[in-house]
């Protein structure tokens, strides 16, 4: 499962709509679907302060929503990743829940605006989200070791202010100085075996020590 789609489930409320959901991440889910393309292979990272995106790889990208934030990297050409992460809608939240509900996860409802809207969404499988937050619980206490994907959900939370609101039961009895100190450990300790995962261990090391990402809309 991709970190964007993580992240959705984390946020999603089935009383809003897809974009109401982006909406109140800022730009953490532009952050996740670039952690997403260093996964894949298709975007890294320089090693210099600039720290600008490079496109690596070659040839088209099967997974659209990867696809169309790829095209959109490509064709702006140079970018820092402090600038690639405020790309307006980077992240095509309806390809994004497409992609769920291709793989039952969520179903699309009725349209609002007398049928002329844009489609509400409902989340079916419970079991996946609660999955995804038993992961997370198991990271922060130190229960388990982190997936990759774990540690930058964390850290985008953290770094866009939602990390306690949207995880308050997971990191119980943690304070936030508590719960930022543990995110902090977690994403210096990201794996770097191989040059994707040096790629997203550099990212998650950016998220949570600068601003690369600006807090959400009503937070510090």
């Amino acid at each position: 499962m991709l970190i964007a789609e993580k992240l959705y489930l984390l946020m999603a409320d089935d009383s809003e709509k897809p974009e109401a959901v982006v909406s109140a991440t800022g730009y953490g889910m532009n952050a996740a679907i670039i952690t997403d393309l260093m996964i894949a292979g298709r975007v890294a990272l320089s090693e210099d302060e600039q720290r600008q995106i490079q496109l690596i790889g070659a040839g088209p990208c099967p997974d659209p929503v990867l696809a169309t934030p790829l095209e959109q990297l490509e064709r702006r050409g140079s970018l820092s990743l402090d600038d690639a992460v405020k790309i307006n809608s980077l992240c095509d939240v309806r390809l994004l829940t497409d992609s769920l509900a291709k793989g039952g996860i969520i179903e699309y409802g009725e349209r609002t605006m007398l049928g002329l809207g844009k489609q509400r969404v409902r989340i079916i499988n419970q079991q996946i989200q609660r999955q995804i937050r038993t992961d997370l619980h198991g990271a922060l206490h130190g229960q388990k070791i982190p997936g990759t994907s774990d540690t930058t959900v964390l850290a985008i939370l953290q770094a866009v202010g939602l990390v306690h609101p949207v995880l308050e039961e997971e990191l119980a009895p943690m304070t936030s100085a508590q719960a930022q100190s543990r995110i902090a450990e977690l994403a210096q300790d990201s794996p770097a075996a191989d040059s994707a995962q040096r790629a997203v261990a550099a990212m998650n090391a950016a998220i949570v020590s600068e601003r690369v990402i600006p807090p959400a809309p009503g937070k510090k």
